[in-house]
This record gives structure tokens, C-alpha cells and sequence, in this order.
């Protein structure tokens, strides 16, 4: 609606033609119809559908251009498939007319820039789209069908309709004894039909004779050659005949976009890949055609600002899929949290399998490097023998940036080895208080060792308001790259929510207490509209939405009362009631501040819906992980549920799911779920609190609010997405203004510049002057974190020789952005630094060099020290039975808490979250082990189970397991992990350098991360099993005689039908264990691609027969749960079975649409496709 309702943009279509009504009047007009269908009012006038088809027609036609620009051509497009785009949503069309509705506002989508639009109409009337035979039955509307379906570009369906087609009408001309159907009233659909998919095959595949085909059939087509009439089908085989021209240009396929010389696997990555990219939008053509090439070797460093849904995730995509085809290293790719690292993996498996090279599983933020191996890998390489792989360590790397840091404290050369291209997701996010120094300094460090070598930098964000300076910190020397746009598919409505008394209806009541009298009003519910002219249009809901409540001296009182806050119904359920009425448009998102509200809301709106049976498989599987009595399941059985980071990875993941596949219509959650995941909906409602005394870094503002309105309208999948604020206040145009932050608001400061952090440092430094120790006593903040980085710093340099004195700190201070945005932060943390340098200088230095290890301040590193030195002189001494227990985690848990380690541990600053539980939450504590409650968490235990066991005095169970689920997932799951994950590794180094052989459970931090206490089933996890039930169920029945590397070959040779009968295993635990078994490093799809044929050995169910070809079909088992297994069958014969290790490839292949032949030779079976 932003852009549709242009005045400007209406101006330049309409061009001052007389007959037509006046911008401003088809502003109106428009406006008016946005409105009506805001209030589920569908009908479309005649009048403003009439104008559409005229303003088509002026874009349509070649002559035209002799009048009308190509710009004003575009606009026209633009204007009138808006039109046609709303005028869907009216019921008196009929089939027909609907698909000639869908194929016009697709294509104006298309050639108007309003990409991808076009799939959206698509996907909205696939169900109209036939391919069951017979064709005879809508041959009339199959060019338009065969039209709307190609600018679709979905891959997977494509190919089989337009084989389908073809075949069919081939038949009907073979029936008729003519070679096609050129000569009669069915020639131009039949063209359509095979010009359509020449340019499909083209597209997909690069094959530039087909494009040329392509050009000549539909030229014909549209000329009329191929028969008389068919004036729809000739209507469309233009567009398609301009379609083939702008999408040659703009095809992966062009050497005007990708290098000439780029292999075609890396095409055919994005073609065949999922989901498939067969055409650049017009800012991704942008950068990749601007000079220098962001492919050049000298381009090292860029930065991408452009907003969500505009395509800066599939741009760096084809720049990394591009740097693994044509070098030798790998590729880092840090995102801040650890769901948007799950989401880059999805995304970027299918694409990178066809390159035949594979993303790393999910791994802690905290590696611990494996003193015995003394090789350079980490613990979790080591762990890997466990499932008997041998293969290369992944070609790309998604991680947090904590994770990054860990790994350069322990082995920053192996880092900088392995990795040539580094890519920073989400990078607006160095402004953020809590955790952007982090990122900064990982970022300045890398750029600061990089200099002069080939490393790749590229930073990305879709809230960025000074792309430029931030492209001159990573490189101030040139030629940093950055790039800037503000284009987005899918248009936007901006609304605002509050709620009013209505004076006139006020009751009264006797109350005790000062004021005698309770007066109450119901509240009614007002929405503003933005109109793109910045007219607000107002609306009301009829129904009241709520109650105020008042506090007076008398029951006619007018004035000088106050509100009760006890019986007045809180903002929180007013505002649930006002979000129920959005959910007909589609999948709402409530993102609010806190978990509480997130909750509280989540909460009022299951209240109000029905049952929803979609949900309930849901909500049954986070009742088996959390317990019936957790509020989550609850709401989930109505089609609501909440997301924040008090709930296990296991659920969340689940719900993201739930939320993908539109299951959930409603979920409510706080700002990481949008800083952290990419999950588009169509409407976004950001539910504005502002309490007195509220924190204001919590509010809704700048980045944090552009990364949440960015997940409105989903790209491909809507046109349209819808932003509401929900605020107490009444509605202004303030309101709009915030939603849409300025460049200035979205500035990205180091979050040094803080004046509190600054004056952190600036103190630190100047008690330095008095007492140097004080550096390295500072516990917790900025001034802490520099010290660790700088400390850091010092220890890398002098691995590599160089001695601290030299070393470059005053280069490296200055390399922060803090230092580049004012030159008075530069002085300040170059000063300090050389404050830290000089303890550092004075520190013993093999302690020196262990403390960074640990990822803590100096302080705590200090304390870890000391108590890893107590432990290893303990266990140095204690009898040699005692000391083998050690290797175990039950054993190692106890040794800790007997010293009072695990109580040292949990004081340390780092630690965020206090180890305390209370009966009611201003109640008396209830005294809890945490050893004890770590034992049953290594155990297996669930939530619901050790919230039963250990924190039975609180006797609401919903917030019993609450309290138990937010304790493990922030002390068990991240600090105790890594805290006692340092301690060990320290422990070990004290052992090894002593020259003896005992040793502390190395993989005592991992276990207590994951929650498992046996060493398959850790390296199960580490290898991308995300299920803890499952990893202690195949480990529970693992065979003793299994050798050592064997557990891979054991559980692919069981199959998907016996792990779930045998494991219960559930959908999402299924697709894991495929990961886990299918081959690396292979692509059969590009084995296809390549040569036209692959080969895999299936599992027969009988004796191998000499089945007719022409009737063997490779599919998923009909009527089975998903994941289903795949096999060969002839007719409805089932033959054979695809192996474990297979199927993920072959199910690549089976999407991917292409038309295949099969050949059953023995046990092999030979796919090659088939050409026309």
C-alpha cells in the first residue's frame, strides 16, 4: 500500500489522460478498496477494475512505447496489478476468471519491479492450475494456466506440469494425424506450451538454444501463426515472449551478472536448489553488475544494507557459494543467535549439496580444545570417531560470534587457515549494549590480522543507516564495498491500534476503601490506517474490547478521578482482543518486550480462539518435552503460542516449524526471535509498552524494531503485509513515524560510545595510574571486555613471536569502530590498552597465555586458574582407581561439588542468572543442589521430571516447570557448559604438563551442554542430532560389540521405518538422523546435472525381475508419515527400497522436478532425464 498508493507513481501511469479519473481520484479510489478489504469487505468497483485493464493495456503494447516511456510503461504495470491483486479477493469470479486475473497481475508484478510478487499470486491460485489429464477439459484457459505457473518459478512443479501438457497435446495431435497442433484452433496454446517450457528448461538449466526456441515459438504465437483465435493464449504468449528478454538478462545464467567463468554448478545451486532462484530482483542486479564486480579479488571487504524481504541473504549466498567453487578455503558465517545460525543452515543445505559440500551442525559457543590430540582440532573433532567419520571438516560454518571469539582465543591461526571468507549477519547488532562489543572486537581483530592477505570481510543488515562509515572502519584504505538500497518486494499497510471509553455509557457502583464509588466505561477499540499520501484514515470496533475502571467520590463524578488499576481490565488483555481481529488476514506476530507480556498475551488470545486441531500435534510433542502443565501447551491447542529464550532449543525449533508451515496463527515472543530468525508472516503487530520505571533498552525502537516490522509480507508468499502498533496512547502520526525510524535513529555506534561505557573505561584507566592490578579487578562491562580483548591480543601475538612489547595494540585500539567514530574514544582505549600490556608484561607467562582461553574476564580467568590448579593436584595424588571414575561425568560432577567448585563457578560475574528458586516468586527459597539436579539432567531426565523431582514445594506446576526449564537452559546449557568446560581444559594442561596420564572427563563441558552422559550419544549430538531423548535412546541400545566408528554404518543400515518403530522416532528426529546418515561430500543431483545420468544401489524386496522401464517410478511410499521412505516401484508394485545414506540425495534429485528415466540393472538402479 506504501508504494501502490504513490501519487506520483498514479500520476505517471495515468500520464493526464482524458477519460480516465485524476491521480488523486484513483488514489481515492484505490485507498478506499485497501480499506474495505482491511475490514474483510471483498467487492472491487467496476469503474477502478476498468481503469486497471485500460492502464495494462498502455503497458501491454508494443506501439506504445512511440508514446509512453518505459518507466511510465512499468508504473501502468505496477498500478494495475494492484488492482487486479485486490480485485482477487472478490467471490463472483469464476474459475476462469480468476486465473486470467492471477496471470494479469503476475505479469505486472513481474515487469512492473514488484518482484516476487508474482509467485505469491501464483501460489495463491496454484489450486486452480490443473495438469491431471484429460487436458481437453480446460484447454481453453491452459495458456493462461501454463502463464501464471511458469512466472511462479517453482521448479519442483514446473517441469512435471509443462511434461504433462505437452505430452498430452502431443497425443491429441497424434490422434488427429498431424505433427502438432500449429493448424488448428488449439496451435497457439500448443506453443504456449512449448515456448513456456523452453524458457523453464532455459532458466533452469542455462540451455541457450531453448532460449532461442523459446523467442521463435512464442513470437509466433503471439502473431497469430499457430492457429486463428485464441486471443487469451496469444495474450500471454507475449508477455511470456517479454518475459524470456528481461529474464535472460536478469538469469543467473547472464554474463552480465555472474562471472563468465563461474562453474555451472553454482548456477545450477540456485536454479535446482530450494528454494529455487531462477531470476535476480532489480537490487541484487544492482550490486552484482556495479563496478568494482563484488566477485573481484580485490573487493575483500563489503557491507550489504538493504531490508528484509529484499534478497541480502540469497546476495551473500551466491557470493559464498561462488568463493568455496573457486578457492580452496572455507567460509565463516557468524550470525548473533544460535536460531538465525539454524536458519542460514537450512537455507544454505540444499544449494551447497549440489556443490557437493555441507554446512557444520549446531556446535556450543564454547570449544574445548583437546590437549591430547595436540593437533590443532578441538574435543568435538575427536568426538567425531564415535560416529566413524572420516571426512573433511565442513566447507561452511554458521556460528554466534561468542562462538568465533572462543575459537581465536584457542587457535586464531587455525582460524584464519581454515576460513578466507568471513560473513557477518545481523551486524547493526555491534550498537547493542549487552553483546555488541563482542562483535565489534571480533570484527576489528580480523580486519587487523587481514590487512594484507586475500580474507574476505562482509558484514549484512537490514537496518543500517551509515553503510558508508562502517564500510570505511573494516577498510579505510579502500575499496570497501558498501551497498545501499531501499527496495522490497511485497507492499506494506501501516496501521495503529488503541482503545477509548466511551464516556457515555458509565456505570456506577458502591465500593469500600477511600473513594466510595467504582465507575466503569467500556473500552472501544480505534484503528488508524496510513494512507501513502499520509492521510490517516480512522476506523472503530463495533464490539467493546475491554472495561476502565474508575475511582470516584461520587457515581456522577466527571472529573478528578482515577483509574483502577485492579479492576480495570489490563492493557495486555485489551490489546490480545484487538490482535484477535487481525488474524482472518493470516499469520500474526506479536512481538513484545518482555517474556511476561509475551506470555500474558499469548495467554488472553488462546482465550478467545477455539480449539485448533492443526496445532494439536504440536502441542502433544511440547508435552512430552515440558509436561502438560506448562502454560505453552495450553495455548498451543487454540493455535497460539510464545517464543523466547526460557524454553529449550528442542521447542523452539518445533514452534519456528509450526510458524513456517502456517500451522500457528497466532505467536507472540520478544525482540530475539526477529533479531535472531528469519520467519515472515503477514502481519506484524508490535505491542508498545511503556510502564514508569520501565527499562527503555527493552522498548521496541531503531534496529530492533526494523528487524521486527521486516518479517510483514512474506516475499514469494504474499504481496501485502501488515504492521500494527498496539499502544496505550491514542493514535498521531508520531506513531507512524515510529515505525519507520529515520537514518540517523538507525546509525550503528560502537557500543563503547555509550557514556556510561566510555566512562567505564575512561575510570578504569585513570585507577590504573594508582594501581595497575585494578585492570585486570574490573569484573563486568565494557571496561572488562576491552580488557579481555586487549589481553587477548597480547597472548596471539607472542604464539606467534612476537613479544609483547612490540606487539601492535595501539593498531589494534585503533581498529576498533569505537576509535574511528571519535578520535576522544580512541585515546581513551589506546591508553588503557597499554595499561593492560604492562601487567601482561608482568604476569608469568604460560598464565598469561591460558587465561584468554577461557572466554571470561581476567578476573574470573584468575579464579578458574587457580581452582583447575587445585583440582589437578588433587587427582595427581589420589589412588589410581579414584582417578579412572574421573573420566566419567557422574564421577566429575561430584569432584567438583565436593571442593565447592560448581559454588565458585556460579559467583563468578559472568554468570547473569542466580541459582535460586523460591516457593511462590515472593516467597521463601527452597534449598536445591545443583549438582544434584545436574546428575539427573546427565541422566536424561525431562524437564517435567526434574521440576517434579527437585522443585516440588512450588505447588503451581506450570510455573514449576517454568522455573526448572529457565535455570537449565541458562546455567546448564550455556554458563556451567562453559564455565566448567574451561575449568576442565585447564585442569588437563596442569595434568599434561606434569607428565601425567590422568584425566578430568574432557568431555565433561559438552555433556552438561547437551544434557547426556555417554559418549556416542554426544557425538551424535555434535553432529547435528537435536533431540537429547533420542541421543540417550540410540545410545541406550547401542551393541556392546560395536567397534569404535561403527555407529554411522549402523544406523544407515536400519532405515527410516525401523528407526521409528524402534527409536519413536518423531518427524523433525527423522530428518536429523538422515542428515546424520547420508553421504558427504557426494551430490547425485549434480551428478545428473552434469552428465544426465547417476547410478545408487537400493535395498530389494525381491528377487530383482526384468521390470518394463517405462513403468518404474522412484517415489515417497504412498500413505506413509513424512519423512516417508522412498522407493522404486513398478506400477503399484513396491521393488525396492532407497538406503538411509541415499535418500536425502535422491529426494534432491525428486525435487528438483526434473522429467527421469529409470533403469533397474540387479541392485543398481540408473536415473538419467529425459529431453524433449
Amino acid at each position: 500500500m506504501d508504494r501502490a498508493l504513490n501519487l506520483g507513481l498514479l500520476a505517471g501511469a495515468l500520464g493526464g489522460q482524458h477519460g480516465l479519473p485524476s491521480p488523486e481520484e484513483l488514489q481515492q479510489r484505490l485507498a478506499d478498496a485497501e480499506v474495505q478489504l482491511f475490514r474483510r469487505q471483498t467487492s472491487i468497483p467496476d469503474d477502478l477494475l476498468e481503469t486497471a485493464w485500460y492502464l495494462h493495456a498502455i503497458a501491454s503494447v508494443d506501439q506504445a512505447q512511440q508514446l509512453y516511456t518505459v518507466a511510465r510503461q512499468r508504473q501502468c504495470f505496477a498500478v494495475s496489478a494492484h488492482v487486479f491483486d485486490m480485485a482477487l479477493a472478490d467471490p463472483r469470479w469464476d474459475r476462469v476468471d480468476r486465473l486470467i486475473l492471477g496471470f494479469a497481475a503476475g505479469i505486472g508484478y513481474r515487469r512492473g519491479d514488484r518482484d516476487p510478487n508474482e509467485t505469491a499470486i501464483m501460489r495463491r491460485l496454484q489450486d486452480e492450475i490443473s495438469s491431471n489429464p484429460p487436458v481437453l477439459n480446460h484447454i481453453d484457459s491452459l495458456a493462461v494456466e501454463a502463464g501464471l505457473a511458469l512466472i511462479g518459478f517453482e521448479t519442483r512443479t514446473l517441469f512435471t506440469r509443462f511434461a504433462s501438457w505437452r505430452r498430452e497435446l502431443h497425443e491429441i495431435a497424434r490422434l488427429v494425424e498431424l505433427p502438432d497442433l500449429a493448424t488448428t484452433g488449439y496451435g497457439t496454446t500448443h506453443a504456449v506450451i512449448l515456448g513456456g517450457e523452453d524458457l523453464l528448461h532455459y532458466l533452469a538449466r542455462g540451455d541457450v538454444g531453448r532460449l532461442s526456441r523459446a523467442r521463435e515459438r512464442l513470437l509466433a504465437a503471439t502473431l497469430g501463426q499457430r492457429g486463428q483465435g485464441e486471443l487469451p493464449a496469444r495474450w500471454v504468449a507475449y508477455h511470456l515472449l517479454a518475459l524470456a528478454d528481461e529474464a535472460a538478462t536478469g538469469s543467473v545464467w547472464s554474463p552480465d551478472l555472474l562471472p563468465p567463468d563461474l562453474p555451472d554448478a553454482v548456477r545450477h545451486a540456485f536454479t535446482m536448489g530450494s528454494p529455487p532462484v531462477l531470476t535476480l530482483w532489480n537490487p541484487q542486479k544492482e550490486l552484482l553488475t556495479s563496478s568494482p564486480s563484488p566477485f573481484s579479488a580485490q573487493v575483500r571487504r563489503m557491507v550489504l544494507s538493504v531490508p528484509t524481504s529484499s534478497g541480502k541473504t540469497m546476495v551473500a549466498q551466491l557470493l559464498a557459494l561462488s568463493y568455496l567453487e573457486t578457492t580452496s578455503k572455507s567460509i565463516c558465517y557468524v550470525a548473533p543467535t544460535r536460531s538465525l545460525c539454524r536458519e542460514v543452515r537450512r537455507s544454505m543445505a540444499s544449494r551447497l549439496r549440489v556443490l557437493q559440500k555441507e554446512a557444520g551442525p549446531d556446535r556450543p559457543d564454547f570449544p574445548t580444545f583437546d590437549q591430547v590430540i595436540r593437533q590443532g582440532g578441538d574435543i568435538w573433532d575427536a568426538l567425531l570417531t564415535e560416529l566413524g567419520s572420516e571426512d573433511a571438516p565442513p566447507d561452511v560454518e554458521v556460528m554466534t560470534p561468542e562462538r568465533l571469539q572462543h575459537l581465536l582465543r584457542h587457535d586464531a591461526e587455525g582460524v584464519l587457515d581454515r576460513f578466507g571468507m568471513f560473513i557477518f549477519d545481523e551486524a547493526q547488532l555491534i550498537k547493542e549494549a549487552s553483546r555488541g562489543f563482542t562483535l565489534e572486537t571480533t570484527i576489528a581483530y580480523l580486519h587487523h590480522r587481514t590487512r594484507d592477505t586475500e580474507h574476505r570481510i562482509i558484514l549484512l543488515s537490514a537496518a543500517m543507516g551509515n553503510a558508508a562509515q562502517i564500510a570505511r572502519w573494516i577498510d579505510p584504505d579502500g575499496p570497501a564495498k558498501p551497498f545501499e538500497s531501499q527496495w522490497r518486494g511485497p507492499r506494506r499497510l501501516y496501521a495503529l491500534f488503541t482503545s477509548e471509553p466511551i464516556w457515555d455509557q458509565t456505570t456506577s457502583r458502591p465500593s469500600k476503601g477511600l473513594s466510595p464509588y467504582r465507575l466503569s466505561n467500556p473500552l472501544k477499540g480505534k484503528l488508524a490506517l496510513r494512507l501513502s499520501d499520509n492521510r490517516t484514515v480512522r476506523l472503530e470496533i463495533r464490539e467493546p474490547i475491554g472495561t476502565l475502571v474508575r475511582k470516584a467520590n461520587s457515581p456522577d463524578q466527571t472529573s478528578g478521578t482515577t483509574k483502577d488499576s485492579d479492576k480495570s481490565d489490563p492493557n495486555y488483555l485489551v490489546a490480545s482482543r484487538m490482535i484477535g481481529i487481525l488474524g482472518h488476514a493470516g499469520t500474526a506476530l506479536v512481538v513484545t518486550s518482555t517474556r511476561l507480556t509475551a506470555q500474558r498475551i499469548a495467554r488472553t488470545l488462546a482465550a478467545q480462539m477455539p480449539e485448533h486441531p492443526d496445532s494439536f500435534a504440536l502441542a502433544d510433542f511440547v508435552k512430552t518435552q515440558l509436561g502438560d502443565e506448562h502454560p505453552l501447551v495450553a495455548v498451543l491447542r487454540h493455535g497460539v503460542g510464545f517464543h523466547h529464550a526460557g524454553l529449550p532449543i528442542e521447542v523452539l525449533e518445533a514452534i519456528e516449524d509450526a510458524l513456517r508451515a502456517d500451522i500457528l496463527p497466532y505467536l507472540t515472543c520478544t525482540s530475539t526471535l526477529t533479531d535472531g530468525v528469519n520467519l515472515p508472516v503477514h502481519t506484524v503487530v508490535i505491542y508498545d509498552e511503556n510502564y514508569q520505571g520501565m527499562n527503555q533498552e527493552l522498548r521496541l525502537r531503531g534496529p530492533r524494531l526494523v528487524n521486527a516490522v521486516g518479517r510483514a509480507g512474506r516475499a514469494g508468499k504474499e504481496t501485502e503485509g501488515w504492521i500494527v502498533l498496539v499502544s496505550a496512547d491514542p493514535p498521531s502520526q508520531d506513531g507512524f513515524a515510529d515505525l519507520a525510524p529515520s537514518a540517523q535513529e538507525l546509525t550503528v555506534s560502537s557500543a563503547v560510545t555509550d557514556d556510561q561505557a566510555f566512562d567505564e573505561i575512561l575510570a578504569l584507566e585513570a585507577a590504573a595510574h594508582a594501581d595497575q592490578d585494578a585492570v585486570i579487578r574490573v569484573a563486568s562491562g565494557r571496561a572488562a571486555d576491552f580488557v579481555a580483548f586487549i589481553w587477548f591480543y597480547l597472548a596471539d601475538s607472542e604464539s606467534r613471536g612476537v613479544i609483547p612489547s612490540e606487539a601492535d595494540v595501539n593498531g589494534l585500539s585503533g581498529d576498533l569502530l569505537a576509535a574511528k567514530q571519535d578520535q576522544r574514544y580512541a585515546t581513551g582505549l589506546t591508553a588503557l590498552a597499554h595499561h593492560v600490556r604492562e601487567i601482561y608484561q608482568r604476569t608469568e607467562p604460560e598464565a598469561r597465555r591460558r587465561w584468554p582461553r577461557t572466554g571470561t574476564s581476567i578476573g574470573s580467568a584468575q579464579v578458574i586458574d587457580a581452582d583447575a590448579r587445585r583440582v589437578a593436584d588433587l587427582i595427581r595424588h589420589m589412588g589410581q582407581g579414584e582417578a579412572e571414575e574421573l573420566s566419567r561425568p557422574g564421577p566429575a560432577v561430584m569432584l567438583l561439588a565436593e571442593l565447592g567448585i560448581l559454588a565458585d563457578l556460579l559467583t563468578l560475574p559472568e554468570n547473569t542468572a542466580h541459582w535460586r528458586f523460591r516457593i511462590t516468586k515472593q516467597g521463601a527459597d527452597i534449598p536445591v543442589q545443583t549438582h544434584e539436579v545436574l546428575l539427573d539432567w546427565l541422566q536424561g531426565l525431562t524437564y517435567a521430571a526434574l521440576a517434579e523431582t527437585h522443585l516440588a514445594a512450588i505447588t503451581d506446576a506450570g510455573r514449576r516447570i517454568e522455573e526448572m526449564v529457565d535455570a537449565v537452559t541458562s546455567h546448564f546449557e550455556h554458563f556451567l557448559a562453559w564455565t566448567v568446560g574451561a575449568l576442565v581444559e585447564l585442569t588437563n594442561t596442569f595434568l599434561i604438563d606434569s607428565e601425567s596420564e590422568r584425566r578430568l572427563c574432557p568431555e565433561l563441558g559438552p555433556f552438561i551442554r547437551y544434557g547426556v552422559n555417554d559418549r556416542g550419544a554426544l557425538g551424535l549430538m555434535l553432529n547435528g542430532l537435536r533431540s537429547r531423548r533420542l541421543a540417550h535412546e540410540i545410545a541406550r541400545q547401542i551393541p556392546e560389540d560395536l567397534a569404535q566408528g561403527d555407529l554411522h554404518e549402523w544406523l544407515a543400515s536400519m532405515g527410516l521405518t525401523e528407526w521409528r518403530d524402534r527409536f519413536s522416532a518423531s518427524a523433525s528426529e527423522m530428518l536429523d538422523l538422515l542428515d546424520l546418515t547420508s553421504t558427504r561430500g557426494r551430490s547425485l543431483l549434480r551428478n545428473l546435472l552434469e552428465t544426465a545420468s547417476t547410478s545408487i544401489e537400493l535395498d530389494l524386496l525381491s528377487p530383482a525381475t526384468d521390470a518394463d522401464s517405462s513403468i518404474l517410478a522412484l517415489t515417497s511410499t504412498p500413505g506413509a508419515q513424512q519423512p516417508a521412505p522412498i522407493g522404486l516401484y513398478a506400477g503399484p508394485v513396491l521393488l525396492a527400497r532407497v538406503r538411509a545414506a541415499d535418500h536425502t540425495d535422491v529426494l534432491a534429485i525428486l525435487d528438483s522436478g526434473l522429467e527421469l528415466a529409470f533403469r533397474l540393472e540387479t541392485t543398481t538402479l540408473h536415473i538419467s532425464t529425459t529431453s524433449e
